[in-house]
């Protein structure tokens, strides 16, 4: 994106070297005050230093290869103050590999390769160790009371589309996006041409995007061929919530990725106070259909068959008080199609998702979570835990499956330790997950590695000043 970088450093300059212009003409009548240049302007704005380390290991059943690995990395950003409602930022990341074991062998019973550790270095390239690095943020902002533009590389956050940042760099989308906020009212208007995602570094357009991930199968079997296939020119979004003590928190997004699929979703989340407790409440729903010919006139290198749709349906039943919540909550996918959503593009936020896996990819699909949250007010920590059963489709209706993972008993537990005074800034994360196949006798080793009747570890460390 050359046009884009220059154009960019051009409009920086621009703007401003205007504002340098227009203060040397004030400075004239009070040449005293040397707050007032270009130099000074710009050291005023905010630096942003993180330092993140990532330890984790997957241990698969029996003779299965088993994965470890620790990255390491850091990076600085930089946004400039406002003038005029203008302002700029910027920020680059670079990891190492500090140690890892397997990662870059196939396992001798299944020939699959490693799955989880991988994406935190560059999974185009198991090789490349210590030259991890890019740059991320990079975009011109406009704010102007409750309108605002962003123009360039940036994060954004929505229920299916986001930084899904459980690795060692997020999601970047390059682009232009409308933020419009009055009163209790959100609006979000976006389009985005470009895409760099986690366990990358290299940025893609959005029809490159498709695939850069394995990609599963057809639904005829067949490894999917859309990889480096797909026509589109982009994704566009729009986005509409409302937050109201009396009805509740509504979203409404809308997903169009050109030329391949169109996506709604909605969700809604009421808090009823109980005494002491609170009743919380939530439903969500999502309607997915095939745009013209899925992203290419072949149907063995579309991303969706022409007429293929999915829809489903999610609910939550919680109660919490100040210090702690547990909710049950349910997901079903109806089978009707697929649910197909790029994987590059995010992690899907249901109120039934447990950390490593996703329900993409499946239809006929049904998984019911039990999730605990504690949060105490008189300790320096956090802490999660989610037990669920997913029930999908068999590994061999490729129409329903497109990853062939299994039915599956799902636990996760994670602790969040936010220390204070001389390590202010400074994040350590624990999470453990287990994901036990429902019937293992049944199960295939090339469709349970790196999918169930595994342990994952993480130990996350961040540091942020």
């Amino acid at each position: 994106m050359n046009w884009f970088t220059v154009g960019f450093v051009a409009a920086t300059f621009l703007l401003f070297g205007n504002a340098a212009r227009g203060q040397e003409v004030t400075d004239t009548v009070a040449r005293d005050s040397e707050k007032r240049n270009l130099a000074s302007f710009v050291k005023s704005g905010e630096f942003d230093f993180h330092v993140r380390s990532v330890y984790m290991q997957t241990i698969n059943k029996g003779d299965l290869t088993d994965y470890s690995t620790w990255a390491l990395g850091a990076g600085m950003g930089y946004y400039s103050p406002s003038f005029k409602g203008f302002h700029v930022g910027f920020s680059g990341f670079f990891v190492f590999q500090m140690y890892a074991q397997n990662l870059q062998l196939a396992d001798p019973l299944t020939g699959n390769l490693n799955r989880y550790e991988i994406l935190l270095y560059d999974m185009n390239d198991f090789e490349n160790t210590k030259d991890l690095d890019r740059l991320e943020d990079l975009y011109l902002s406009y704010l102007n009371g409750d309108i605002r533009f962003t123009f360039g590389r940036q994060k954004i956050t929505t229920p299916l589309l986001n930084e899904q940042d459980n690795r060692m760099r997020p999601n970047i989308f390059s682009g232009l996006t409308l933020r419009y906020n009055p009163g209790n009212w959100k609006y979000t208007l976006a389009w985005f041409d470009h895409v760099t995602m986690r366990g990358t570094v290299d940025w893609y357009g959005v029809g490159e995007s498709f695939g850069v991930y394995p990609f599963g199968r057809n639904v005829w079997g067949e490894a999917s061929k859309y990889r480096g296939n797909i026509e589109s020119k982009g994704i566009g979004l729009l986005g509409i919530s409302n937050s109201s003590e009396k009805l509740g928190r509504l979203k409404l997004w809308s997903y169009f990725a050109e030329n391949v699929f169109g996506l709604q979703f909605a969700q809604w989340d009421k808090t009823l106070p109980r005494g002491k407790l609170n009743l919380d409440l939530g439903l969500q729903g999502f309607y997915q259909t095939a745009l013209e010919a899925g992203g290419n006139g072949d149907p063995a290198k579309a991303y969706m068959l022409p007429g293929e749709r999915s829809h489903g349906f999610g609910m939550k039943l919680g109660i919490s008080d100040r210090q702690q919540g547990v909710s049950v909550n349910v997901l079903r996918i109806a089978a009707s199609g697929r649910f197909l959503f790029p994987r590059e593009w995010g992690r899907e936020q249901f109120y039934a998702s447990l950390p490593r896996e996703r329900f993409e990819g499946n239809g006929g699909l049904t998984a019911l979570a039990l999730k605990y949250d504690w949060f105490p007010e008189d300790k320096p920590f956090r802490g999660n835990l989610g037990l669920s059963r997913v029930a999908a489709p068999e590994t061999n209706d490729y129409r329903m499956n497109k990853y062939g993972v299994p039915s599956y008993f799902h636990v996760s537990a994670g602790l969040d330790f936010p220390l204070k005074g001389y390590l202010e800034g400074m994040d350590v994360k624990f999470l453990l997950v287990n994901k036990t196949a429902t019937a293992p006798e049944r199960v295939a080793e090339a469709s349970r590695i790196n999918r169930v009747d595994l342990w994952n570890i993480n130990v996350i460390l961040d540091y942020r000043f």
